[in-house]
C-alpha cells in the first residue's frame, strides 16, 4: 500500500531544534525516500539516530523507510520505539499496524488499527488495512463495516472491492458481494482483480486457467509469498509438476508448512520419492495436522519400501482422499506387509469409494 500522502505530511514535522546539518541529512532522506531510493534513506536515518536515537520522528520517518523496503520486522521494530517516545505519533501508529499486517501479525495489527481509527475515523488507509485484518482472523461482519467506510473514501481501490467481496461472501451475502466484484471489475486490472479470477477459476476446479491468474498477480506482486504459493498449487493441480516446483523454490527457506507439502508432493508424483521425504517430514513438522502432507508422505515412504511406516500415515489421511489413491496406497501398504484381511477391506473400501465418485455430479 502507498503512504504518499504521509510522506508529504512529515515534511512539517521539526526533527532538529534548529537548522543543522543533520537536518538537512534528514530532509535529503525524505527525498531519496519519495524518490524511491529507500536504500539510501534508510542509511542516513540510521547515522542520523546514532546521535538522537530518542528522536520520535526520526524513528517514524526511518519505518516508513524500512517499511517502503519491506523490511516489516525493522519497521515495527523502530515503530514501536517512536511510539514509546511519543505515543500520540498517529503516522507511526498506521505504519506499526501496516508493517504487522505484511508480516501476518493479524491480532497486533488489528490492536495497532483500532488505536488509528479511534483516533481519527477519516484515516482511510487505516480502516481498509483494519478490514483486511479483521477478515484475516475470521471476524468479516466487523471486517465489512470497515471496509464500507473505506470505500466511502477510496472508491477507486481495488483492494476495498476485494475485501468488501470477500466479507459479503463470507457472510452469505451474495447478491451484494457480486455488486462489489462487479465495481472491482469496472476497476483497471489490478492485483485484486486477478487474484478473484484465480480463486473463481479455482473453486470450480479450472487450475490451468486459475495458474495463468495466479501468474498475472505474481507479475504485479511478485513480493507476495500467497500469490507464489496459490501459483504453485495451481500448477501442481493442473499436473505441471516442474513449473509448480520452479513457482515455489524461493519460498522454501520459508517456515510454510504448505510449501513444503506442495514442493515434496511434486517430486513424489515425478518418481523421486527418496528426495521427496525430506520436504514432507518439514511439513508435517510446521504443522501437524496437515493430513495431505501425511498422505503424501506415506505414498514416498511405500514407494521406497518402507510399506509398514507409511501405513499410519495413510490410515490417518484417509478423510481427506479426493480421488482415491490414499485408499488405493494403504491397500497396497496392507498388502506387502502381507495383512491380509486388513488388505481386503481396503480394497473393498476403495472400490466404494471409487464407485461414489462417479455417481458425483
Amino acid at each position: 500500500m502507498q503512504f504518499t500522502f504521509i510522506s508529504l505530511a512529515l515534511l512539517t514535522f521539526p526533527i532538529f531544534a534548529q537548522v543543522s546539518d543533520q537536518e538537512k541529512e534528514a530532509w535529503r532522506a525524505q527525498e531519496l525516500v519519495t524518490a524511491g531510493k529507500v536504500d539510501e534513506a534508510i542509511r542516513i536515518y540510521r547515522d542520523l539516530l546514532t546521535n538522537s536515537p530518542r528522536n520520535a520522528v526520526l524513528l517514524m520517518n526511518l519505518c516508513i523507510a524500512e517499511y517502503t523496503a519491506r523490511q516489516y520486522r525493522e519497521a515495527v521494530l523502530h515503530a514501536s520505539a517512536s511510539l514509546q517516545v511519543q505515543p500520540d505519533l498517529l503516522p507511526a501508529q498506521l505504519f506499526l499496524g501496516a508493517s504487522q499486517l505484511e508480516l501476518g501479525d493479524f491480532s497486533s495489527a488489528i490492536d495497532s488499527l483500532k488505536r488509528v481509527v479511534a483516533a481519527n475515523p477519516r484515516e482511510r488507509n487505516g480502516r481498509l488495512m483494519l478490514g483486511e485484518a479483521l477478515l484475516k482472523t475470521g471476524q468479516p461482519a466487523e471486517a465489512l463495516g470497515e471496509f464500507s467506510a473505506a470505500a466511502e473514501m477510496l472508491p477507486n481501490s481495488p483492494r476495498v472491492w476485494y475485501g468488501l467481496g470477500r466479507a459479503r461472501t463470507a457472510l452469505g451475502q451474495t447478491s451484494v458481494a457480486n455488486d462489489a466484484w462487479a465495481r472491482l471489475a469496472a476497476l483497471p486490472p489490478s492485483l485484486e482483480s486477478h487474484l478473484h479470477a484465480a480463486e473463481m477459476h479455482s473453486d470450480q476446479q479450472r487450475w490451468r486457467e486459475a495458474a495463468v491468474e495466479w501468474q498475472e498477480a505474481l507479475r504485479i506482486a511478485p513480493e507476495k509469498p500467497a500469490v507464489r504459493v496459490g501459483l504453485g498449487e495451481s500448477l501442481f493441480r493442473s499436473r505441471d509438476y516442474e513449473a509448480s516446483m520452479a513457482a515455489l523454490k524461493p519460498l522454501l527457506t520459508s517456515d510454510s508448512a504448505e510449501v513444503q507439502f506442495l514442493y515434496g508432493a511434486c517430486l513424489v508424483n515425478r518418481q523421486q520419492a527418496l528426495d521427496a521425504v525430506p520436504y514432507l517430514r518439514a511439513a508435517i513438522a510446521r504443522d501437524a495436522g496437515m493430513l495431505p502432507a501425511r498422505a503424501a508422505l506415506g505414498q514416498a515412504l511405500l514407494q521406497i519400501g518402507k510399506a509398514e511406516e507409511a501405513i499410519p500415515l495413510l490410515e490417518i489421511a484417509i478423510p481427506v482422499d479426493r480421488d482415491g489413491n490414499t485408499h488405493f496406497q494403504l491397500f497396497r501398504a496392507y498388502q506387502l506387509t502381507h495383512r491380509n484381511a486388513e488388505a481386503r477391506r481396503a480394497l473393498a473400501e476403495y472400490q466404494r469409494f471409487r464407485a461414489s465418485l462417479a455417481t458425483r455430479p
